[in-house]
C-alpha cells in the first residue's frame, strides 16, 4: 500500500501545474473540508466561506474528506489523495482547508512549501506550529473557544453553582480542546466553576454513562464537542442530535456551549464560536490572495475574536432555571 501511494503521488505531481506561471482565465477556490455535507459545523463554516468570497468572482467548489464517520489514517490519506486528484484537475489558486484533518492529511504532507496553490486554513483547533504554519504558501485562522466566558455566564446566571465536568469526544480535535482548556487555567488562573471532571469520550455509552454519573457530583455539564461518538454495537458515528436528545431527555443539570450548532442543541447557555466567523475570515484571506496575487504566507494568523452570547429560554423553562433579564437582553442568540 506505501508503494502504491508513493507511485500514486510522484504521478500526480506530474499533473500539477506550474504554479509560477500564467493561469487559465478565471479564478478557482477549492474548499477542502475535513467533515461531511450534513455536519453541522461544516455548514456554518461554508456560509462564511461563500459570504467571505463574495464579489471576488471566483467559483467556489467543494470537497469532503468525512473524517468524522471515517476516521482511519489510511482512510483519512485515500481522502487527501483524492483530494489532490481533484486540486490536479481543477488547479485552483486557492485551496480553503478547513480543520484539523485537512492539515495533517492534506496540506502538510502534499501542499506547504509549494510554489501553490495558495493554502489558506481555517478552523484550525491545534496550534498552528504544530503543522509548521505560517509557510511560504500557507496561512489562515486559528478557532478559539471561550471557554472562560462561558463558565462567567453560567456563573451569572446561577450563582450558587460551584462545579462543573467537561465532556468531550475522545478525537484529535476533542484533544485539543482540552489542551487548550488547560493551557487558559494555567495562564490566567481558575474559572468561574471548579473544574470536577475533564472526560475524553470514545463511545455514545460511555457518554451516557458519564452523563448519569455527573447527575449527583456537579452542578453543571459543558458539552462542547459530541459528533464522533461510536456506538459500540455497530461502530458507527452516532449523530450528535441523536446524542442530544438522548442527553436532554435525562440530563437534569445545566448545561454549557462553546460553538454555534450549541444554539440548535437545547443546550442552556454559552459563548459561542461562529464557524461563519472563522469562515468569513478565511474567505477573505481567499480573497485577498485573489485580487493581489498576495503570498498567504505573508498574511498574519486570524483568530476568531466574537463571542455571542446564546440563552435558551426553553432548556431554561425545562430546567427551571430562571435567567436574569439583563443576560436575555445581552444576548445575541435567544432560542424561544
Amino acid at each position: 500500500m506505501r508503494l502504491h501511494t508513493l507511485l500514486f503521488c510522484a504521478a500526480l505531481s506530474l499533473l500539477l501545474p506550474a504554479w509560477g506561471h500564467a493561469q487559465t482565465p478565471g479564478q478557482r477556490v477549492l474548499v477542502v473540508h475535513s467533515y461531511s455535507p450534513d455536519n453541522a459545523w461544516t455548514g456554518k463554516i461554508a456560509a462564511g466561506i461563500r459570504e467571505g468570497l463574495k464579489g471576488s468572482g471566483a467559483s467556489i467548489e467543494s470537497f469532503y474528506m468525512d473524517a468524522k464517520r471515517r476516521p482511519a489514517p489510511e482512510q483519512l490519506r485515500q481522502a487527501a489523495l483524492q483530494a489532490m486528484e481533484r486540486i490536479a484537475a481543477l488547479t485552483p489558486q486557492v485551496v480553503i482547508a478547513v480543520d484539523d484533518a485537512a492539515q495533517e492529511y492534506l496540506v502538510v504532507p502534499h501542499l506547504r512549501g509549494q510554489a501553490g496553490p495558495q493554502v489558506i486554513a481555517c478552523g484550525v483547533n491545534a496550534p498552528f506550529a504544530k503543522y509548521g504554519y505560517p509557510a511560504a504558501n500557507v496561512s489562515g485562522v486559528r478557532g478559539r473557544w471561550h471557554y472562560r466566558d462561558g463558565f462567567s455566564l453560567l456563573k451569572q446566571i446561577l450563582p450558587k453553582i460551584q462545579s462543573v465536568a467537561f465532556l468531550v469526544e475522545d478525537t484529535e480535535t476533542g484533544g485539543y480542546a482540552v489542551a487548550d482548556l488547560r493551557d487558559d487555567a494555567r495562564q490566567n488562573g481558575p474559572f468561574a466553576l471548579r473544574l470536577a471532571g475533564v472526560e475524553r469520550v470514545r463511545t455514545f455509552q460511555q457518554w451516557q454513562a458519564l452523563i448519569r454519573r455527573y447527575q449527583t457530583r456537579v452542578d453543571a455539564l459543558a458539552l462542547p464537542l459530541y459528533h464522533g461518538l461510536k456506538d459500540e454495537r455497530t461502530g458507527q458515528v452516532v449523530p450528535p442530535e441523536e446524542v442530544m436528545a438522548w442527553t436532554n431527555s435525562v440530563n437534569k443539570l445545566p448545561t454549557l456551549g462553546f460553538v454555534d450548532y450549541a444554539k440548535d442543541h437545547g443546550l442552556l447557555c454559552g459563548v459561542l464560536a461562529s464557524g461563519e466567523e472563522q469562515g468569513h475570515l478565511a474567505g477573505r484571506m481567499a480573497a485577498a490572495v485573489l485580487s493581489t496575487g498576495q503570498q498567504a504566507g505573508t498574511m498574519p494568523v486570524q483568530v476568531n475574536k466574537r463571542g455571542v452570547v446564546m440563552v435558551n429560554l426553553k432548556t431554561a423553562h425545562r430546567l427551571g432555571v430562571a435567567v436574569p433579564y439583563p443576560i436575555i437582553e445581552a444576548a445575541g442568540v435567544l432560542v424561544k
